[in-house]
């Protein structure tokens, strides 16, 4: 094994992961803008991006698959190779649930047209829009800082996300409930706060494997998570 070079290739992987995540969290607000303002070209756009991702993630575990085939690294840095494959699959999976968001956007304007019966879009849901890509930002920065503490501050986030899921959901059944037209749309709406849910779960997944790289401490379970 040639450090210098492994020292650099361990860099360059770091790299790709930040590189990913920042063009995950691009993806998502453009997915998020584009479901609160019903805005159909630009929810294309996001499911055309997804490829980009899936050709990062490929990418990414290659090379640390390679890495630890070829170098036998030990300690921290076969934590950081291990966490690399988990972190880059819970990025595509960001990625997947903004390609679903942005689907949520195109069936809904596709109701609308239909003339399907429906309420104003909720203002729950755009704040829980808000507040899950608020978690995701701090959970990317936490991973480009290697801040630990900053990743427990995700940890802490995700019973809000949870019970913002719960209330709308309840909201839209009641809805529902007292107007039958409405189901379509209540369908969608239920959906889509159901993936800002798992987006919630997987930005706590990727600060659990920050705390991880950082403390060698395994976090995942004390959380429980639908992957």
């Amino acid at each position: 094994m040639v450090v210098g070079s492994f020292v650099s290739q361990l860099a360059g992987l770091r790299s790709s992961l930040e590189t990913m995540g920042h063009e995950v969290k691009k993806m998502l607000e453009d997915a998020v803008k584009a479901l609160v303002a019903g805005d159909e070209e630009s929810a294309k756009n996001v499911i055309v991006a997804d490829r980009v991702i899936n050709n990062m993630e490929n990418s990414i575990v290659d090379k640390a698959i390679n890495l630890i085939a070829t170098n036998q690294p030990v300690a921290g840095d076969l934590r950081f190779l291990a966490s690399s494959l988990r972190l880059a699959t819970e990025l595509e999976r960001v990625g997947d649930l903004g390609t679903n968001l942005a689907r949520r956007t195109l069936v809904l304007g596709e109701l609308s047209r239909q003339g399907v019966a429906h309420d104003p879009f909720p203002e729950k849901l755009t704040y829980m829009a808000e507040r899950t890509m608020a978690m995701l930002d701090q959970a990317l920065k936490a991973f480009d800082d290697r801040d630990p503490v900053l990743a427990d501050g995700v940890l802490d986030l995700d019973d809000e996300i949870d019970e913002l899921n719960r209330l709308i959901k309840a909201t839209v059944l009641e809805t529902v409930y007292a107007d039958g037209h409405k189901v379509a749309w209540g369908l969608e709406i239920i959906n889509t706060a159901a993936h800002l849910e798992r987006l919630g779960d997987h930005a706590t997944n990727l600060a659990e494997e920050t705390i991880y790289m950082a403390r060698g401490k395994n976090v995942r379970h004390h959380h429980m998570h639908i992957l």
